[in-house]
């Protein structure tokens, strides 16, 4: 009996050791991935339309002031470029270029990446620890597993390492997510008699802001928000007036930001600005399939759904969701890739997907699987009841093993790594210190033509955004530049 006894507890103290080890280990990748991402940022400059937006702010002072100005610069680009409100709006009103220079520029585009991650640790802590009875290091370990995907395989440059993306994608699905949190502690609230409205309040303000973005922002968090709608519509076996609320407030914001004349105008659609919806459905299912394959072979993704798929193994007992809704929802999210991408091919005509825009439909994927994964690790311990677990581990493990050895993706190639070897070489760093020469150089320029030697696309250095211009001063980027400068013109003399 006292064998047995001290079996137990050194069991007991062998299960607190990994599981404080694993908490550590996901806490400590977890920092260096969203680390590596803020580093970079710090050296991040003016690109593209970055100017474009700050045009509108050029010798304008005082922030009222600004706040009209943004807002004339959003009625303008409704009306003639986008219908993207919110991105208009606080592109030309916080833009750096017109406002606080690279200084400013910095600490935006840091605050963007932190907001990012933070939405998405914010968004999955409060699914799983409200989804299931688990430790923070169970926490922890599915924030990283959500985390990875985003920050590892692709460095996503449009979203952290472009202002004007930042402005589209970044703050806006960070706000979503936000906003989609809010409304889930809502409503896990009313089932506790906790009837304050704080977060209903701010998740209806976080998501009108976030569907005035890029359509693909726009179609996912409406769809997203469907999602919890209707999961708690199952779960009660009703419809609750707060929540349609809330969702019929968001999708006439997007009705506002689809049906902009903007779209049409200034995105060259097709067949006379007709909506061409059976090209988009195409389109965006050929952009489904491309997404799979670019996780699942030219990633190692597989590695991290088998892990998640341990995970819900190992919590099975523990899962306290709506069955019926979890299963529901589950099958929904498979649907939200294709929204995704279908949104902003159908909205703006688009006949490529941008680097954002796969950002946000990587997100939805990732998201799709690793409900997915947990789901199967359910079923599987709710079907075995711990029958043979140890060897049902073994066999998981086993195939992660292989999975992750079969690859070829190796972890030399994550993006992380690849950044992190630029910044210590100072790549970035020197970038970051030529083009503030250059550009604090055009200040002295005024009303001349100017001739400068810089790259000519915004992919110079590779996982990372460049200043960039043409060699044709009547380009719309180099006229947006003189602009912001008051110089006759400028133009590029680089031969590559």
């Amino acid at each position: 009996m006292v064998r047995k006894i001290a079996g137990s507890m050194k069991h007991e103290r062998t299960q607190t050791i990994l599981n404080w080890g694993m908490g550590i280990v996901s806490a400590l990748m977890i920092s260096f991935l969203i680390g590596t991402i803020v580093r970079a940022a710090m050296f991040v400059v003016p690109v593209s339309d970055d100017y474009w937006y700050a045009g509108s702010g050029v010798g304008i002072h005082g922030f009222l002031k600004r706040i009209v100005s943004a807002s004339k610069f959003t009625q303008d680009a409704y009306r003639h470029e986008q219908g993207a409100y919110f991105t208009s709006f606080i592109g030309s009103l916080f833009n750096p270029v017109a406002y606080g220079g690279f200084s400013a520029m910095r600490i935006i585009m840091e605050v963007n990446a932190f907001l990012v991650f933070g939405a998405v640790i914010f968004l999955t802590g409060i699914i799983i620890k409200k989804a299931a009875y688990v430790g923070i290091h169970v926490v922890l370990f599915v924030i990283l597993m959500a985390v990875f995907p985003l920050a590892a395989y692709d460095s996503f440059s449009e979203v952290f390492y472009w202002f004007s993306g930042a402005c589209a994608y970044g703050f806006p699905i960070a706000l979503g997510f936000i906003s989609i949190g809010l409304f889930i502690i809502y409503n896990l609230n009313k089932e506790v008699a906790l009837t304050g409205r704080e977060p209903l309040v701010f998740s209806l303000a976080c998501g009108i802001a976030a569907v005035g973005a890029s359509l693909a922002i726009t179609g996912i968090v409406v769809y997203f928000l469907l999602c919890t709608i209707i999961y708690f519509a199952i779960k009660r076996r009703r419809l609750e007036k707060d929540n349609m609320l809330v969702f019929i407030t968001c999708l006439a914001g997007a009705a506002v930001n689809i049906l902009a004349p903007g779209n049409y105008a200034g995105h060259g659609m097709k067949n006379g600005g007709a909506v061409d919806v059976k090209a988009g459905i195409i389109y965006a299912s050929e952009r489904y399939m491309y997404v799979v394959r670019w996780l699942f072979s030219d990633r190692n993704y597989l590695v991290y759904v088998i892990s998640l798929v341990v995970v819900g193994y190992l919590i099975y007992d523990r899962i306290k969701l709506c069955r019926g809704a979890w299963m529901a929802v589950g099958v929904m999210l498979f649907a939200s890739p294709l929204i995704a991408a279908f949104t902003p091919v159908v909205g703006y005509g688009m006949e490529e997907t941008t680097n954002g825009c796969f950002f946000i439909t990587v997100t939805a994927m990732t998201a799709a699987f690793d409900n997915l994964a947990l789901f199967i690790g359910w079923l599987m311990g709710r079907t075995l009841k711990g029958h043979k677990k140890m060897s049902v581990l073994a066999v998981l493990y086993a195939i992660i093993f292989v999975c992750f050895i079969a690859t070829p993706f190796s972890p030399e190639k994550y993006v992380v790594v690849k950044l992190n070897k630029q910044l210590y070489v100072g790549e970035l760093q020197k970038n970051y210190v030529e083009t503030k020469k250059i550009i604090d150089s055009l200040s002295n320029m005024k009303d001349r033509d100017v001739k400068v030697d810089v790259p000519t696309n915004p992919e110079y250095i590779e996982d990372f955004y460049s200043f960039f211009l043409l060699d044709d001063p009547d380009s719309r980027i180099n006229r947006d530049v003189a602009k912001v400068y008051g110089l006759s013109s400028i133009s590029n003399i680089r031969e590559e």
